[in-house]
């Protein structure tokens, strides 16, 4: 089935990608917490999407993945949640924050406690200390991952098996459920079926260290010490087939990784396997159809998604603005307007939504419902295209373009990101814009610095001004925020 990944693409292209115009690349930052559970201080490294989003959103918040041998997969997992969550309008991710943890004695923090009763001290470090650091300094959404390899997966078992409700999903990489002569595995065997995993989701990804010449047929009558490794990760995955209890459980055997290679491949397979819901399963026919089909196929896979991860999801508002606002212009006024009270449900407490509802019912010619909701968008927010709106409506004063100096506003601008060249010019005391590729567009004057689009819902253009010279202007459209800098005249 064809899928929508072109027209998606390039529609979230424009909010998913960030020109980082500094002379250094960044993806995150280092900080240093003081932990009493284990009497000295944890260097973390952090990832924040808004440091790589086109359209960085103060407000919003993100599931959190905790990445044990925090400098050595920080830069790959990053990399991965940031391709399938942002990058070419991929959506197969959601965004997410990564705490990775730097080690200071991997032994002490990953080997669990010899007392079996005894958690660890890693693991309160973990829990009191981490978890409710990061909570209260980042924005953060109550869903966790625990990603760690070798000795490290061997702790996400571990922490997996005796507190399950510490983290929403696990990924073990090559755990080491040979230590101690399996004695953390059989613990795992003999307690995880007591526990109830709630839809905890784990993968396990397991590279290929067999004795050189063995073949993997071979592995189950071989009882050395060469391949206890791999047979004590194939005997747990045995078992967890066969007894997952409430768990969602996957693994992958990688024939051609070894140990140290497999990290990366685990951690996509992995990230896939937990998040195999999130991805809008729709075609670019689902989408161009005139009828309301796709706002009830949106409402119908984000109710999943957030029943899944036990909190509130819904596509960009910005998203469903664009949809909602080229079926009005093809006069599909059944889809428009069910995309456009999507939004409302989703995003109650944004004004712009009521604006665009507002359009709608204007589009209509329904005056009485657009002066309500355009009177909403007020309420929320007194933002002045709306308010310019509503004067038009109920017959107050408005500035008309022909009291306007236009010349001002004319010249070259540059389309920042895109290095784009934009001509206003004046014809018949009328601004238009030229874009090369696309038919000339009118400003339509609304208020001082501010125009609309001319035929286009949903378009704001406002300058900036030094007196009147122009220094750019910013265009607000469906499909995101675009700025322009003014180059000559």
């Amino acid at each position: 089935m064809k899928t929508i990944f072109i027209t998606f693409a390039l529609l979230l292209f424009s909010f998913c990608l960030k020109a980082q115009n500094d002379e250094n690349i960044t993806i995150g930052k280092k900080e240093v917490i003081t932990s009493k559970a284990l009497n000295e201080n944890r260097t973390l490294w952090i990832y924040t999407p808004n440091i790589t989003s086109q359209n960085p959103n103060p407000e919003k918040r993100y599931p959190v993945l905790y990445l044990l041998d925090g400098s050595a997969h920080f830069y790959s997992t990053v990399g991965i949640i940031q391709q399938h969550s942002q990058a070419n309008g991929n959506g197969t991710l959601p965004e997410m924050i990564v705490v990775a943890i730097e080690n200071t004695n991997r032994v002490r923090d990953f080997v669990p406690s010899n007392d079996l009763d005894t958690p660890n001290p890693f693991i309160e470090f973990l829990s009191s200390e981490l978890i409710p650091h990061i909570d209260k300094n980042y924005k953060t959404e109550p869903y966790k991952m625990l990603v760690g390899h070798s000795l490290g997966g061997l702790t996400v078992i571990d922490i997996l098996t005796n507190f399950p409700e510490l983290f929403n999903a696990h990924i073990a990489i090559e755990p080491s459920m040979w230590y101690d002569n399996e004695k953390y595995l059989t613990n795992t065997i003999t307690k995880l079926p007591k526990q109830n995993m709630n839809g905890n989701r784990l993968f396990i990804g397991t590279a290929n260290t067999l004795p050189k010449g063995m073949e993997l047929s071979q592995l189950k009558n071989d009882k050395s010490f060469e391949t206890q490794h791999i047979r004590s990760i194939f005997k747990l995955d045995e078992f967890l087939k066969a007894n997952t209890n409430g768990l969602i459980y996957g693994s992958n055997y990688y024939e051609n990784e070894t140990h140290n290679t497999v990290p990366l491949i685990s951690e996509y397979d992995g990230l896939r396997f937990i998040f195999d819901f999130y991805l809008l399963d729709a075609t670019e026919k689902d989408f161009t159809d005139s009828t309301a089909s796709i706002a009830s196929k949106l409402k119908t896979h984000y109710a999943n998604v957030t029943e899944k991860m036990g909190y509130m999801n819904a596509a960009p508002e910005a998203f469903i603005n664009y949809f909602a606002y080229e079926a009005l212009g093809k006069k599909q006024y059944n889809k428009a307007k069910a995309l456009f009270e999507l939004n409302i449900e989703w995003y109650p407490e944004s004004s712009n939504v009521y604006d665009s509802y507002a359009d709608y019912y204007l589009a209509q010619k329904d005056t009485a419902n657009a002066v309500t909701n355009y009177q909403k968008a007020l309420q929320i927010k007194d933002i002045t295209e709306t308010r310019s709106k509503l004067n038009a409506l109920t017959n107050k004063r408005t500035i008309k373009s022909a009291t306007v100096d236009l010349q001002k506003y004319a010249g070259v601008y540059v389309l920042e990101t895109y290095n784009i060249s934009i001509v206003l010019e004046i014809r018949d005391n009328k601004l238009f814009a030229k874009v090369p590729g696309q038919e000339d567009d009118e400003f339509e004057f609304q208020s001082e610095n501010i125009f609309t689009v001319k035929g286009k819902q949903g378009y704001k253009v406002t300058f900036e001004m030094d007196g009147d010279k122009p220094k750019g202007f910013t265009s607000v459209q469906p499909n995101g925020t675009f700025k322009a800098t003014f180059k000559n005249r």
